[in-house]
């Protein structure tokens, strides 16, 4: 797993987990899904502690200049910010947390207040996976991109100079029109790689479409976390869906990121990082650059190496 140069590759890894299944608590892991189990198969073999020490081993083939650790379903959201903070002040790690909130919880201002205390949180998201197929229901509810009250509640995660991670399938990237409109300084990472449920050909026409409309938004950048689980463990499934979405956002604008524990299950970081080199060979040193670790960086304001 190394550059052109012989060396090991520089990344930073903008989307990984942590688990303390006793001293959190997760509600997936309390009562199983039977959405994670029917979209995300083998979710449920992670279940169990992962920790930095962890993370770092699974990454060890690489030169890791940072990470991004996200929310995993925690019973208290706040107490699970609150202990990737301590690992983050024991030098042990995460660089930067995105934490849950959800603009149309009443109580956002304290939770948003008691994030302000914590500064390894830079940006928060909320499940909003919504389809007509009920296990492919991983949001609260449908049309919260367009409820008037949840807009409006957006404006306090604007104000707090918070990064927000949108979490939609690829048929939901239109319905954001408004809250891209609305919050043109506000940075949007739209995960997952904009998540397309229907990997046919027609259905991939359509993903990189709406690809091309949230593309068209500048403050909007793209993380490619869960390749293997979303086309499958091999530089041949993910080739055609990476090479589109780095054409439509540019490499400046895209984001390594290894979904561990989760994709661990499928290949190794070592897999992943070769595969995607493969992939990108046409690219040069300076955008290979940008997308293993420069996106990741500027919009999570992670200090350079």
């Amino acid at each position: 797993m190394t550059d052109p140069a012989g060396t090991r590759r520089v990344v930073v890894d903008a989307h990984h987990h942590l688990l303390d299944v006793a001293g959190v608590g997760y509600g997936w892991i309390r009562e199983r899904s039977p959405v994670l189990e029917a979209l995300l198969a083998n979710y449920y073999d992670i279940a169990r502690d992962y920790g930095p020490a962890d993370h770092a081993r699974d990454m060890a083939g690489t030169r890791l200049a940072g990470s991004v650790a996200c929310e995993f379903g925690a019973v208290d959201p706040v107490a699970e910010a609150t202990w990737v903070q301590s690992l983050a002040d024991a030098g042990t790690g995460p660089d930067a947390f995105i934490a849950a909130a959800d603009p149309s919880d009443p109580g956002l201002a304290e939770r948003l207040r008691r994030y302000r205390d914590l500064p390894v949180v830079r940006a928060v998201r909320q499940p909003l996976y919504w389809a007509d197929d009920p296990l492919r229901r991983l949001g609260a509810r449908p049309g919260c991109l367009t409820d008037p009250r949840w807009l409006t509640g957006f404006e306090q995660v604007a104000a707090a100079g918070l990064t927000w991670d949108l979490l939609v399938y690829d048929t939901q990237i239109t319905d954001a029109a408004e809250l891209l409109r609305s919050f043109p300084d506000t940075p949007i990472v739209l995960e997952g790689t904009g998540w397309p449920l229907d990997l046919s050909p027609d259905g991939f026409s359509r993903w990189a479409d709406h690809l091309e409309f949230a593309a068209a938004h500048p403050n909007v950048t793209l993380k490619l976390q869960g390749l293997a689980l979303l086309f499958g463990p091999s530089c041949e499934a993910i080739e055609p869906w990476v090479r589109r979405a780095v054409a439509t956002f540019g490499a400046g604008r895209c984001m390594f990121a290894t979904h561990l524990p989760v994709d661990g299950l499928l290949w190794t970081v070592d897999d992943l990082v070769d595969a995607l080199s493969g992939v990108l060979a046409d690219l040069t040193d300076a955008q290979r650059d940008e997308f293993f670790a420069g996106c990741a960086r500027r919009e999570y304001r992670l200090p350079a190496e």
